[in-house]
């Protein structure tokens, strides 16, 4: 079963020069710290209100009702409905759903992918981890009210939380703006924009220089 969107492409070349070049100066950066324990907070980012959304991990008891879950794609109906379960019992993926009011009213799935996988380069680890948004899907009658931005929100805090740098996900094209322009999420793959491609890939780096900096300046 497909638990991402799509087969990635690799970054090569200059283009993974670049990456490495960017990553290199957060890497030294830590270093030039490493004498003093950095203390992340879950200010950094967003806390999503007290609207009281629920997120559940998926079970077993959980498959009648997805049959009532519609985000208006059937790609992603279908694999919560068919194959979000068996992925997350043989531990291939993990989703979650999320609930308001009882109702299953989004969800989203998460993997790890190796960072040598995206970026083709010795220089990469292959013990490297990237934490994969595999999936993420809102209903449709609750699209457009700010739950997707929650949901993410929530991910960055887990991501937080568990000591994760790098995230990964593939946005539809005509979402890809969205994932920018709200959590500077950044496009990985310049392919995506000239070869037709109904998706972009997206990466964040959890590392922040700025936060760095204020806590050392202060």
């Amino acid at each position: 079963m497909a638990v991402r969107l799509r087969e990635r492409p690799v970054l090569t070349g200059k283009e993974a020069k670049r990456f490495l070049e960017k990553n290199k100066k957060n890497e030294e950066l830590m270093k030039k710290y490493a004498e003093k324990k950095l203390r992340s907070t879950m200010n950094d980012y967003l806390i999503p209100n007290n609207r009281p959304l629920e997120h559940r991990i998926i079970s077993i008891e959980d498959l009648p009702h997805l049959r009532n879950f519609s985000c208006g794609n059937h790609s992603m109906d279908f694999f919560l409905q068919a194959e979000a379960y068996p992925s997350h019992i043989v531990r291939d993926s993990s989703t979650t759903l999320v609930f308001y009011q009882n109702q299953i009213i989004g969800y989203y799935t998460l993997q790890h992918t190796p960072l040598s996988s995206l970026i083709n380069d010795p220089d990469i680890s292959k013990e490297q981890l990237v934490l994969d948004i595999a999936r993420l899907a809102v209903h449709k009658n609750f699209q457009n009210k700010g739950i997707g931005i929650k949901i993410v929100n929530h991910i960055l805090h887990m991501a937080i939380q568990l000591n994760e740098r790098y995230i990964v996900l593939d946005a539809l094209k005509e979402k890809w703006t969205w994932y920018r322009d709200h959590f500077k999420f950044e496009s990985l793959f310049e392919v995506d924009f000239i070869n037709g491609s109904s998706f972009v890939t997206m990466f964040m780096d959890l590392y922040d220089q700025d936060l760095i900096k204020q806590y050392y300046d202060e």
